[in-house]
């Protein structure tokens, strides 16, 4: 871990480099990620956004290695609510609402 602390928690902005090789760069309070920040798995996936207790919450936006792309509203590290998904190897894409990851509507 690189970045501030108080007394044994991570605090404020930081860098982490987890087990396996995933990494966030972000914000942190009483030693999880919270607040803006971009989360990035070792197979080049990445999350950008909101994090509330280590998880993806509120809005963000997810990057796929083969150039897909959902950008909108996030619960509990899954699309839901109102988002745009666009794919990077169709000419398909979908705006509106998801549940649970899923379209829905």
């Amino acid at each position: 871990y690189e970045g501030e602390q108080v007394d044994e928690f991570f605090e404020g902005e930081g860098f982490i480099c987890f087990e396996g090789g995933n990494t966030y760069k972000g914000l942190f309070s009483e030693g999880r990620m919270n607040g803006e920040g971009t989360y990035t798995w070792a197979d080049g996936v990445k999350y950008e956004g909101t994090f509330t207790k280590n998880v993806p919450m509120h809005k963000g936006r997810y990057t796929w290695n083969d150039g897909s792309v959902y950008e909108g509203a996030i619960q509990d590290g899954l699309r839901h609510g109102y988002g745009v998904f666009r794919s990077g190897t169709h000419p398909i894409s979908y705006t509106g609402y998801w549940c649970n990851g899923k379209r829905h509507g």
